[in-house]
């Protein structure tokens, strides 16, 4: 034991067994039956029965206490109330519980307002949780908490990594912590009955779960509860650890309902007693299931969230990937936070599609779990079919116990006649690790510590798989970035064969120096009948600069023979894709049409209290097909499926050579931010011409997608989008090279609310975003006189849920 001016603190982490049950719902017709007395008297009671509004009684001293919410003073969307749980007799008392979104919602109740004794304390609580977190310096995510652990004072009830709960409680000169044993962790999305009892008479702090006793620790028998003058709070850390300088953590992610706070210690028959009064309260006395499915409704009138672009349904998505079509629909996973819109405790979001523009949400397929490959992170990966057609997934395992933290884990579906494939089980072991010594050339070594985004495909019957890394001299200096290069004949064991390409990030800065979500994929052949394909790669910068990360997206163009594994790039010279500095993180798949399909992340550049407010993060750009030109360079464009989100007949069409003037006199009555525009316009004497969109009436505010024919520059001119919550002050014109073809420029031009994209004579792309401050920057207009409208269709466009 440790000893610090006579205050000890005492952590016991204790082993038993014990289970965790399912989910939620009440009325007053399920009362708690309270015809025997419990020996310790409740001195706080939330039972949550309201089902709305953004305050909760507490029902011993019968007074309200305000429940925190994003969007109780929403500013991006219309305010709207805390989340609950939909209410339904069958769930007994656990009818219309209280949803925590994880990091904007609590409870708050000032310091003075609960009086608790000295001599005994039982908390008690029905928890669901969604999810867990990391466990930010060691603090678990709490339920309930009157806490300050410096000053050895509170008492805390919470759950940490992987579900593994505890509690805590302070004399003032010292500071008790008992931990569950992991055989008695809760299950995310599963209602469990937690309680904590601390008996200094009995000399024992006992936490029980469903009823039972998990685990037990000696406290002394003089121990005396100390108060914390601070306030309570339900599902709020009392002292947090804070991510990007914006973001609380440690807080609780899931249901909470029949909140208890006994003054006294209740005995083991009385804890059994009370659960079982609980479950008798349950339609055939079966603890409900949880109602967790995240809704997007929350989101509702928000000017900015995308309406047609792929969005997480809730909170954070960087970059989806591991795209697959199997059994006639296509899966989509996603980097995915459900515990906040900011990066961490990383799993993989998943949603279906029949057409690859409306999806329906699924339950996140993979997450860090204890004892697994992936305890830390699962990040990005790929999939494929195994030799009997059952999809497996290649995933980044994150486990910081090893160096490196990053490898590649095998996942495979619980259920295979799942036509969803819900259930994930990762495979027991990893199936690539990376090694130090590398061969990446002579007086060369792989970047070691920076292993991950597998890209997985088969030729034949071997499966090849790329995984991002970099490349440094002998003696360390950064070369550039590689994608390493594996096969395999069952998906297990993998045989390394070197690295597919090195870059040069002294010739080539933008490219970083670790390359990530390498994507490997078919665009046709040549004339010599050789496999043409496009190599992607997302830059990485951990050496700097900050700059360049996340904006680019770069691809070389060349020929593949898979048996002979010789890769050969038309040049070195690496081509960016997209101009606008937001289209990342590629990754691809062929579809059962032979189409080679593109899916990226669109950064938003919001800033964190942008994020904190709007409550979500990032979505995907729409999903493109790869394919080849005369010259043996790429060619992409929207899938043609995007058409299956016209809302009805097009608003304006023109067919014939129309006038600038002529054109934007039909477009004056178009307005909106759900827009699909195809556009053909040949240059004639214009300098430069093009569209303007979000335009307000006064052309105070709007972003132009613009063509300079002396430069041959595609480019978008932002210096009036508007930035409300962007990142950075001065948005700036950001544009490249690209050839008029025959003297016109094709554009297909996506508005969705904050994203837009162009997509320039199949060959580069726009992607950019805009936050406009006026609601009236809803119009399009057309620019630059002496140039000719010879085709323009403009449509409405719905939205992307199933």
């Amino acid at each position: 034991m440790a000893t610090m001016n006579r205050r000890t603190v005492l952590r016991v982490l204790s082993v038993g067994a014990g289970a965790a049950l399912i989910p939620v719902a009440r009325t007053a017709a399920f009362a708690r039956d309270t015809s025997t007395p419990l020996a310790a008297a409740l001195s706080a009671h939330w039972d949550f029965t309201e089902g709305s509004g953004a305050t909760t009684e507490e029902q011993v001293t019968h007074t309200s206490n305000p429940i925190n919410y994003v969007f109780n003073d929403a500013v991006y969307k219309p305010d709207s109330d805390p989340l609950w749980s939909a209410k339904r007799d069958a769930d007994g008392i656990l009818s219309g519980a209280l949803l925590f979104d994880g990091y904007s919602t609590w409870v708050a109740r000032g310091a003075a307002e609960t009086t608790l004794p000295t001599d005994g304390l039982t908390v008690e609580a029905w928890v669901a949780p969604r999810a867990f977190e990391w466990g930010d310096e060691g603090k678990p995510s709490v339920i309930v908490n009157q806490q300050d652990k410096g000053a050895q004072r509170g008492f805390s009830l919470g759950v940490g990594r992987h579900g593994v709960w505890q509690f805590a409680i302070g004399t003032g000169d010292a500071w008790y912590e008992v931990t569950a044993p992991k055989s008695a962790a809760l299950a995310a999305g599963k209602w469990a009955h937690v309680a904590a009892v601390f008996a200094p008479g009995d000399s024992a702090i006992t936490l029980y779960l469903d009823g039972t006793s998990v685990t037990q620790s000696s406290v002394p028998s003089a121990a005396r509860f100390s108060k914390a003058d601070v306030p309570l709070l339900v599902g709020r850390h009392n002292q947090p650890a804070v991510i990007n300088g914006t973001f609380a953590v440690n807080m609780f992610n899931g249901l909470i309902d029949e909140l208890k706070l006994h003054g006294g210690a209740l005995t083991a028959a009385e804890v059994a007693t009370s659960h079982e009064t609980d479950l008798k309260t349950f339609s055939g006395g079966t603890i409900p299931e949880a109602a967790l499915a995240m809704d997007r409704s929350r989101y509702d009138g928000d000017r900015y969230r995308p309406a047609f672009h792929f969005t997480a349904p809730n909170h954070w998505m960087n970059e989806p990937h591991a795209p697959l079509q199997v059994g006639g629909q296509f899966h989509l996973f996603y980097q995915h936070n459900s515990h906040g819109p900011y990066w961490h405790n990383i799993c993989w979001g998943h949603a279906v599609s029949k057409d690859l523009v409306h999806w329906r949400d699924l339950p996140v397929a993979l997450a860090p779990t204890a004892d697994s490959v992936a305890p830390d992170g699962v990040w990005s990966g790929a999939s494929t079919l195994d030799a009997d057609g059952v999809p497996a997934l290649l995933f980044t395992a994150g486990d910081d116990s090893l160096k490196p933290n990053q490898a590649v884990g095998l996942a495979r579906p619980v259920d295979p006649s799942d036509p969803d494939f819900a259930q994930w089980k990762m495979h027991d072991t990893l199936v690539i690790s990376q090694q130090a010594d590398l061969d990446v050339g002579a007086d060369r070594k792989v970047r070691f510590g920076d292993f991950r985004d597998p890209f997985v495909w088969k030729d034949g019957n071997t499966w090849f798989q790329l995984v991002g890394s970099g490349v440094q001299t002998s003696s360390g200096t950064d070369i550039g970035g590689t994608a390493l290069l594996y096969t395999s004949t069952n998906l297990t064991d993998w045989t390394y064969r070197g690295p597919l390409m090195v870059g040069d990030v002294a010739a080539h800065p933008k490219t970083g120096q670790v390359w990530e979500l390498p994507t490997f994929l078919p665009i046709g052949k040549d004339t010599q009948g050789r496999e043409r394909r496009a190599l992607l790669v997302n830059p990485a910068f951990p050496a700097g600069p900050g700059e360049y990360s996340s904006k680019y997206t770069y691809y070389w163009a060349g020929t593949w023979d898979g048996s002979s594994r010789a890769w050969k790039p038309d040049t070195t010279e690496p081509q960016l894709l997209d101009y606008g500095e937001h289209f990342t993180g590629p990754s691809g798949m062929v579809d059962d049409q032979g189409r080679s399909l593109v899916f990226t992340i669109a950064q938003d550049r919001r800033s964190e209290q942008g994020h904190y407010d709007a409550g979500w993060a990032h979505n995907a750009g729409l999903p493109i097909v790869l394919s080849m030109r005369e010259d043996g360079d790429i060619s992409f464009e929207p899938v043609a499926e995007v058409a299956k989100l016209h809302d009805g007949e097009a608003v304006v069409s023109v067919s014939a050579s129309t006038s600038i003037s002529e054109a934007n006199a039909l477009l004056a009555a178009v307005k909106g931010y759900q827009l699909h525009i195809k556009l053909t316009m040949e240059a004639g004497s214009a300098a430069t011409f093009g569209l303007d969109v979000l335009r307000s009436p006064g052309d105070e505010e709007r972003t132009r997608l613009f063509y300079d024919k002396a430069a041959s520059e595609l480019g978008v001119d932002r210096t009036r989008s508007g930035n409300v919550s962007s990142a950075v002050g001065d948005l700036g014109t950001q544009k490249g090279s690209l050839a008029l073809a025959d003297g016109k420029l094709t554009m297909d031009v996506f508005v969705d609310r904050s994203i837009i994209e162009a997509y320039a004579n199949t060959h580069r792309s726009i992607t950019t975003r805009a936050y406009p401050s006026r609601d009236d920057s809803l119009g399009l207009q057309l620019f630059g006189e002496g140039a000719t409208v010879t085709s323009l269709t403009v449509w409405k466009m719905g939205g992307m849920t199933a």
